[in-house]
């Protein structure tokens, strides 16, 4: 029988990252894995909230909006809301597993800051939009969104249901958040980031960056938890991942395919100035082929050498240039902010 408080001595050395005894005292003095409590200790310097972030000229903007700016627009933004609702539950079903203590209080920390996600959303719509309640009601509603969601839930979805393949069921959910915070959310994030490089939205595409900059680092954790899958046997899933090369591979594929339909729905009312589906098409090739090096796999698309967008969106994505104390951006959407300095070696496992 599991217990939330197991009353003996564990050794927190050999015990696994999932499946193992159930955990004891919440302690840090032995660590297994030393990057699972730089990661906890990295999101707390990340701290953030969106009030922070004044969304005034926004509102102008919004109204301005062309028809197909605005239709690009919203559905990111349904897209962006739906799937960071369904996150932070998911996160928690993983966690129901963990038996280490590192990755118990990196994970904890990565649920809340999906949390603030959410919320940022909200704040948005409530400032934005002239009925918040009407725009969150639509989606639920929309034929497209809701697809999309429920190809990346249905992985999370397993994890509720008994099964004595538990550790396929990991497997496959870490592999889907990996994908979903490192690759699905990236196209409607450049759209939102291509807003702001064009002076519109500004106050949003700032929020879209500090939620990016969380989920990056949100990747480096599941990166960090497949590596020592691949690299220790002492986790007990070298079998299982091995025997899940080819679905690794086919479930990148999906999602690429995925995204590039995805590109053409946004564009399909009309195009945008400096952005079209085949450069997001192109870029998230690329960032497929990231991801899949950045865990020992190989390229999937060898033949895409470099990133389309690259220029205007780096600045974005650069941990080096990001600004992440709000007073010190030249934006006018900045109210006040917190002191969320990045350490220079932050994303030094981080491929994007």
């Amino acid at each position: 029988m599991k217990s939330v408080l197991n009353k003996k001595n564990i050794d927190q050395l050999r015990n696994p990252m999932f499946l193992g005894e159930d955990l004891s005292l919440q302690r840090y003095d032995l660590i297994k894995y030393p990057k699972f409590y730089d990661l906890y200790d990295q999101q707390l310097n990340f701290f953030w909230r969106p009030q922070e972030v004044s969304l005034v000229k926004d509102i102008s903007d919004y109204k301005n909006l062309s028809p197909e700016e605005r239709f690009v627009f919203d559905s990111n933004l349904k897209f962006q809301t739906m799937t960071d609702s369904m996150l932070s539950r998911s996160i928690h079903e993983l966690m129901k597993h963990v038996t280490n203590s590192e990755l118990e209080i990196c994970m904890n920390a990565w649920s809340f800051f999906e949390t603030i996600h959410s919320n940022s959303y909200t704040y948005i719509l409530n400032n934005v939009y002239p009925d918040a309640t009407k725009f969150f009601d639509s989606i639920l509603n929309d034929e497209e969104i809701v697809k999309r969601a429920t190809a990346i839930s249905k992985k999370y979805d397993e994890l509720l249901t008994p099964s004595d393949d538990v550790k396929q069921q990991l497997f496959d959910a870490v592999l889907a958040t990996q994908i979903t915070e490192g690759l699905i959310f990236y196209v409607s994030f450049a759209c939102s980031f291509y807003f702001g490089y064009r002076g519109k939205m500004e106050g949003n595409s700032k929020i879209i960056k500090f939620i990016s900059r969380d989920e990056n680092l949100h990747v480096a954790i599941t990166q960090n938890i497949m590596k020592n899958w691949i690299n220790n046997p002492d986790e007990g899933f070298q079998d299982i991942v091995k025997k899940n090369e080819d679905k690794v591979y086919a479930a990148y594929e999906m999602a690429v395919n995925a995204e590039k339909e995805w590109a053409d729905y946004l564009f399909s009312k009309g195009s945008l100035i400096g952005l079209t589906a085949e450069s997001l098409k192109n870029y998230v090739e690329w960032l497929a082929n990231n991801r899949l090096t950045s865990i020992g796999y190989k390229k999937l698309y060898p033949h895409v050498k470099s990133n389309s967008l690259s220029g205007w969106l780096d600045s974005y994505y650069d941990s080096k240039k990001l600004q992440v104390a709000p007073q010190e951006t030249e934006l006018s959407s900045y109210v006040k902010g917190v002191d969320n300095t990045i350490s220079e070696n932050a994303f030094d496992d981080f491929k994007l």
